[in-house]
């Protein structure tokens, strides 16, 4: 029994290592297209345009800028997320399932303590950003643990808070209903935020306490639901939706499989699509609209530009708006060209209408959806900017980015695949 046990660790151990290695394989290959494309060249451009604007930022940070608002929540943002890696598959549920016990402790066991490393990393790499800003303003002076010691302190608390996040994501996933795992999670997000606050800016002998208090109330909670010991369907969706995801943004550069796609029910704004005009010629719009408005690609696309809009209100720069609002037209106008990759089931050929007004039906909805994205982060601006304009840079902007996403991005979806660029 002993042999045959240790011969089950090293084939889960494997087949871990030959997954990754797979999907690493199949995801790389791609990339050489991403950076064919100028979006390589971009991502350079906004990294360097960035580490001037940092440079010249702690060389001597404004009273006025929010330093805790934005310690907060970058911080926060890095240790709340809980990624898990799995790589499971819907096929596991049948052939692995007899190795249950064996599959927690053996392959699931080292996912999450590679999520718990990341954690803690992520959350060092950005408390390294954001310790420069942190000693050097004068605006928390007197509430910063700024000492040698306490930084030391600091580092090692918020990488166990990093790491600690991971762990209660993966207690999370094990709990058996939905209301719980959602309320849950609330509550380690409301901690987490709150025990980052107290431990940048209250004195150490208050907030260790309270640190630990925190830790204390989600692990007496978790012991009140039911839970699995292994939740097979939740891992293997989040696979699948890491999978979609990745295949999603690989597809505004070149062609690549397409995963099987998620609908969402979406009533609060699923209702918008039953407003097209009750046609036979807007069959294709009202098609498109629907898969759009229930699809990931609005969920990512309206949390783009949600982010990009919060990011615009605490933004109090005139030439750090228009470059947000550029960038934010830019990513959005690539995700709605999704639009153009969507397959309907076989038997929409079936359908009586015309199968050549499917794409330019799909750039209709991609430029509403634009359009309308644009003219609301453009009026977000426009309230916080305070009264300065420079209006020829803003109209030039603005112009170049409703051209991009209101007429470039329509017309590319509208070709025929073998005509486009």
């Amino acid at each position: 029994m002993g042999d045959r046990t240790k011969e089950q660790a090293a084939f889960l151990r494997e087949l871990r290592q030959s997954r990754a290695a797979s999907f690493r394989g199949e995801i790389v290959p791609y990339f050489r297209y991403v950076f064919q494309s100028g979006f390589g060249l971009f991502v350079s451009a906004c990294f360097f345009a960035a580490l001037i604007w940092y440079t010249d930022l702690i060389k001597a940070v404004p009273e006025e800028w929010p330093v805790r608002s934005v310690g907060v929540a970058a911080i926060s943002i890095a240790v709340v997320v809980a990624p898990l890696r799995t790589y499971l598959r819907a096929a596991d549920t049948v052939f692995l399932l007899p190795m249950e016990e064996q599959l927690v402790s053996r392959y699931i066991g080292p996912a999450v303590k590679g999520a718990i490393v990341a954690g803690a990393g992520r959350s060092l790499v950005v408390l390294a950003l954001y310790s420069p800003i942190y000693i050097g303003s004068s605006a928390i002076e007197g509430v910063a643990n700024d000492r040698p010691s306490e930084l030391a302190t600091l580092t090692i608390l918020i990488a166990l808070i990093g790491g600690s996040n991971a762990y209660a994501g993966w207690r999370e996933r094990q709990v058996a209903a939905a209301g719980w795992r959602t309320g849950l999670r609330a509550i380690r997000w409301a901690l987490t935020v709150t025990a980052v606050a107290a431990l940048l800016f209250k004195p150490f002998y208050w907030s260790i306490p309270f640190l630990i208090l925190c830790a204390a109330i989600p692990r007496l909670l978790w012991r009140l639901p039911r839970r699995h010991a292994l939740p097979w369907e939740r891992l293997i969706q989040e696979e699948e939706a890491t999978r979609r995801r990745w295949m999603g943004f690989l597809g505004w550069f070149v062609d690549v499989p397409t995963e099987s796609a998620k609908a969402y029910q979406r009533k609060w704004v699923a209702w918008l699509g039953d407003k097209l005009d009750w046609r036979q010629s807007r069959a294709w719009h009202y098609l498109y609209a629907k898969t759009l408005l229930r699809s990931e690609t609005f969920g990512a696309f309206f949390r783009w530009f949600v982010v990009m809009g919060a990011i615009v209100i605490v933004s109090d720069n005139e030439i750090a708006d228009a470059v947000i609002y550029a960038v934010a037209l830019l990513i959005g106008g690539m995700q709605l060209s999704e639009l153009k990759r969507v397959r309907f089931v076989e038997t929409a050929d079936a359908l009586p209408i015309a199968a050549d007004g499917r794409l330019p039906a799909a750039a209709v909805i991609a430029r509403v959806a634009g359009l309308t994205a644009a003219a609301v982060l453009a009026v977000v601006a426009a309230a916080t900017a305070g009264g300065e304009f420079s209006g020829a840079a803003d109209l030039c902007v603005l112009a170049a980015g409703l051209l991009w996403i209101g007429w470039l991005i329509p017309r590319r979806i509208a070709k025929p695949a073998e005509d486009a660029d």
